[in-house]
């Protein structure tokens, strides 16, 4: 007996060794959160209420994640997550795949102590768009949208737009972005005329100090009585939190009762920016929407069946049939004579309508080069008519601007493959050198010989422009337009490497102004804005032709000066650096007095350093200088010197020869 007792205490023992870890997977909760702003915001806003559920379910560990719309299917898929609070419309895809009751409860929003549990869209565009006025004018627009899965960023206002009469999809340029802060960049930056975001977006942003809320204005305004933001559409029901099957009815109810037990003074509703939860709204008006948009989950029609059609439409379709056989057997002897004419006529036809009608140039050639035949779309690009066109060599449009080795590899390419495609040069009629996207190809004949060339003309002027306006931003400051960063860093590596060549000295330049902060505070960022120009201009032009002046970001900028002799050969180059930033500058009758605090290290120096290095000692050779009393310039040493900082209001203006 006892060894049966053994026996069953260890199999006791493993089995609980099997279910134990099962069971308290069981009691680990994850909360999804859509994340329709940046990852960081949401984290900030809603990991304060998973905490609270945390410590309100003491068996429960609460985890919070803020996942993509496609991120949240994924975990909903492999139960990777148990509570989610999604917008209403992903709500109703989430209930259709998944065996859901209800909403768990709706989120109820604080606004300037005003309880807010309906949300909306706004159609936002620049103060200055005049020619944008209400929602008609958006056809053919570029709209910048987070997405077409977001309530708030797309589906209320493409509702609004659909009751006008316009087509969102077909009449509008959508730009898809992934979130409501990049649609607002957009929209600020003129990359797109217009954008749509959710309600409560423009004064969060605004009431953090990221958008002036004078450069927009909103399109479609409505005024509704109680509700505290900018809005352009109808109001649908805020938020749901629902709980997904795998969580158990106990542990819902108590989640229930915590969520219900919010009010506006606890500090996790305070740091969500809500009111606490409300019981379930009505998602009806979502789900109108929904269909009227043929959104998921009423995107797709029900199948009809030859059996339905059968079924209500028997008498008819059985004189049809009649009727047809008759019909297909008179016709049967006609289509076998007219059969082969019909279709060469159609090829013709098709042929001359492509030729026509398309918008590439098309020119056919004899195999010596002169051209034959010419579209109506060769003429627009070209400028040469067609009775100027034909009979003359395709020379006609050359620009000069490549060399007979250029056209050579071009014939033995077109001769070797039978084609020839890429970029050329060639001048219009005007005498403008213009971009074209040029392909040839052979026509050959049964025998092989080559009877003509066709070429396919695409002028890419605006593309070549659009791309050299896409290198310029991603290489020079918006503001200032002096090199950002990441080009900046590339210009110091150049000059390094120039230094190291020519046995010269390089000399890195850290620049922050003084008492700019003061400037913004006292007359606005836009003012701060303009003094940043003029002192990046100032600053720029005291530096000599081979020097390079770039912005870091606010009020930080980096000077590279290179083909030093000595490291007292910048000298005079930082004196005039502090002295333009320290010289007044007016704007619109405002006096405004900053200075500057410089830090200067030298390369190449004792030890290997690549450019984040060099820059990080310039940067501490800038905080020495602020700290001797600021209005001057330090170089790097090694080791700080331990000089204390000034009193508070007290500022250096001395600037020492050297260092």
């Amino acid at each position: 007996m006892r060894r049966n007792l053994c026996r069953g205490l260890g199999l006791l023992t493993i089995w609980l060794a099997v279910l134990v870890p099962q069971a308290q997977a069981e009691h680990d909760l994850v909360l999804g959160i859509f994340a329709y702003r940046e990852p960081a915001v949401m984290i900030e806003r809603y990991q304060p209420l998973a905490d609270y559920l945390d410590a309100q379910l003491p068996e429960v560990r609460v985890t919070l994640q803020v996942l993509g719309l496609d991120e949240v299917e994924r975990a909903i898929s492999h139960r990777q997550i148990d509570l989610l609070m999604t917008n209403p419309s992903h709500y109703l895809e989430v209930r259709s795949r998944n065996s859901l009751t209800g909403a768990l409860a709706t989120q109820i929003r604080l606004e300037h102590g005003q309880e807010v549990s309906a949300l909306g869209g706004v159609v936002i565009t620049r103060a200055d768009r005049d020619d944008i006025a209400g929602l008609r004018d958006l056809k053919g627009r570029s709209v910048a949208i987070p997405g077409k899965r977001f309530l708030g960023g797309y589906q209320t206002q493409a509702y609004e737009i659909q009751q006008v009469g316009l087509s969102p999809t077909r009449d509008l340029a959508l730009l898809e972005l992934g979130s409501h802060d990049a649609v607002m960049d957009a929209v600020l930056e003129g990359l797109v005329d217009v954008g749509f975001v959710r309600t409560g977006v423009l004064e969060s942003l605004s009431r953090d100090g990221q958008l002036d809320r004078t450069r927009f204005k909103v399109l479609n305004a409505q005024r509704l009585a109680g509700f505290p933001f900018a809005v352009s559409t109808r109001l649908y029901p805020e938020w749901p939190l629902i709980a997904l099957p795998q969580v158990e009815r106990a542990t819902v109810q108590r989640i229930a009762m915590a969520l219900f037990a919010l009010t506006p003074e606890h500090p996790v509703a305070r740091a969500a920016g809500i009111a606490g939860f409300a019981p379930p709204m009505d998602y009806l008006p979502v789900e109108n929407l929904a269909r009227s948009l043929r959104l998921p989950p009423f995107d797709q029609s029900p199948p009809i069946t030859w059996e339905d059609i059968w079924d209500q439409h028997r008498p008819y379709l059985l004189a049809l049939l009649g009727a047809l056989l008759v019909v297909v057997l008179l016709l049967v002897l006609l289509s076998r004579r007219n059969r082969k004419l019909k279709r060469q006529r159609e090829q013709m036809r098709l042929a001359a309508s492509v030729f026509s009608h398309t918008h590439e140039g098309i020119m056919i050639t004899s195999p010596a080069g002169r051209i034959i035949e010419v579209n109506r779309a060769f003429s627009e690009i070209t400028g040469y008519s067609r009775q100027e066109a034909i009979g003359q060599r395709t020379s006609l449009l050359s620009s000069g601007r490549h060399d007979a080795q250029f056209y050579a590899s071009l014939w033995e390419k077109l001769l070797d493959r039978g084609y020839w495609d890429g970029e050329i040069w060639n001048r219009h009629r005007g005498g403008r050198v213009y971009p074209q996207r040029l392909t040839i190809s052979a026509v050959r004949d049964d025998s092989g010989e080559v009877q003509r060339y066709v070429g396919l003309i695409a002028d890419i002027t605006s593309l070549k422009a659009h791309q050299q306006e896409l290198e310029h931003i991603a290489h020079y400051d918006a503001l200032t337009g002096l090199p950002n960063r990441t080009l900046l860093a590339d210009r110091i590596r150049q000059a390094m490497a120039a230094a190291r060549r020519h046995q010269q000295r390089l000399a890195l330049v850290f620049i922050d102004l003084d008492g700019f902060k003061s400037v913004n505070d006292a007359h606005g960022h836009a003012m701060g804005d303009r003094l940043l120009m003029e002192l990046g201009r100032r600053m720029k032009a005291a530096l000599r032709e081979s020097d390079t002046l770039g912005r870091l970001g606010g009020d930080e900028f980096v000077a590279v000066l290179g083909d030093l002799d000595s490291e007292e050969a910048c000298l005079p180059v930082l004196e005039r650096l502090r002295e333009v930033a320290a010289a007044p500058v007016e704007i619109d009758g405002q006096r405004l007095e900053v200075s500057a605090s410089l830090g200067v290290t030298f390369y190449p120096a004792g030890e290997e350093l690549d450019a984040d290095q060099l820059l990080r000692q310039a940067d501490q050779a800038m905080y020495r200088a602020k700290r001797r009393g600021k209005n001057r310039y330090e170089k790097f040493e090694p080791v700080g010197d331990g000089i204390p900082a000034p009193a508070d209001g007290q500022e250096s203006s001395s600037c020492p020869s050297s260092t």
